[in-house]
Parts: structure tokens; sequence; C-alpha cells
């Protein structure tokens, strides 16, 4: 497809504090965008972009979606469904993004969208107010697990000779 322009990684995710501050570990910066409260984005790549849905009460394994940018997703819903390829109907955030979502034969979730505006990327100054508050915040966690020896059990434990990784606590791996 000669149309396509951009890439989105869509998934579920959690509390919107706690994303913030992993993702914000992860790829050592805080989001690009947050067009929505509870929407976040990190561009990985130049046209690539990785979106955290937060909030959500089970996020987890298999919510993925992976999405195309098109110039307009209306031509593309129509050459889908001309193409016999069941799609669903046209999603308007006004002024941020269109979108249709499809899934494969393989239940793989794909979709097309197509940008209304420009997206606003956060500015130098607000990513690091943002690395402030998220430092705040670790500042204060740290005081709570001083008084807790067992610290944060949602998170790998890493042993004294950095030999092997293992999950601890009550939450599996799974239901990350």
């Amino acid at each position: 497809m000669h149309d396509l322009t951009g890439l989105t990684i869509a998934i579920n995710a959690g509390d919107t504090a706690d994303v913030l501050d992993f993702y914000s570990r992860v790829f050592g910066r805080g989001p690009d965008t947050a067009p929505l409260d509870d929407f976040l984005e990190w561009q990985i790549s130049p046209g690539t972009w990785l979106q955290l849905s937060t909030g959500h009460d089970r996020p987890g394994a298999n919510n993925a979606r992976v999405r195309f940018e098109v110039g307009d997703v209306e031509e593309a819903v129509t050459r889908m469904r001309q193409a016999q390829v069941p799609v669903g109907e046209v999603v308007r955030v006004p002024d941020v993004v269109a979108f249709a979502n499809f899934s494969d034969h393989w239940g793989n979730a794909l979709g097309f969208y197509q940008l209304l505006s420009p997206r606003k990327l956060l500015t130098r100054e607000e990513r690091e107010q943002q690395e402030r508050e998220r430092q705040a915040r670790l500042a204060g966690q740290d005081e709570d697990e001083a008084a807790s020896p067992e610290g944060d059990d949602r998170l790998p434990q890493v042993p004294g000779d950095g030999s092997v990784i293992g999950i601890t606590g009550p939450t599996p791996a799974s239901e990350w």
C-alpha cells in the first residue's frame, strides 16, 4: 500500500501515573504527546508511535492493536469493504484522529488511522516538568519503601549477584 505514512501500536495499561513512570524509565524520557488525559504516546522512530491507553482495570496480554496511518481513513475503509474485508465504522476524536478497526484471519487486531490535526508534541519544558513530578512521586515512594524492605512487588526483583531476574509478590507476570 503506497498510501501508508505511519504506524501506531496501541496497548491498554493501568494507572496513568504508574504508566507514565514505567515507560518514562523504559524510554529515558516522558511521552512525546498526550492528546487526552488517559492517553500517552511515545514516538519510537519517525512515523512509528507506541500509544498507551491508561486507566484500564484489566490491562495485559493480547490487547495490542497495530494501526496504519493513511491520508484518508474513509477511502481506506471503502477499499477494505470492496475487498470484502470486514472493517468497523470510522470513529472520530474531534480535532485529533479518525480510525477504523479490523482483524486479520488469525484474530490480530489491526486498523487504519488519519490524523485530523498535527500531533501536539510536548515541549522540552513540559517534559522536564513531567520528569520533576515523576521524581517527586518516586521520592515519596522511596520513603515508603524504606519502611517496607520488600519494595515494589509489581516490578522484577534483581538479585544482589545480578544472575537471575525473578518476579516476586502477589502479581504474576501473566497479569501485567
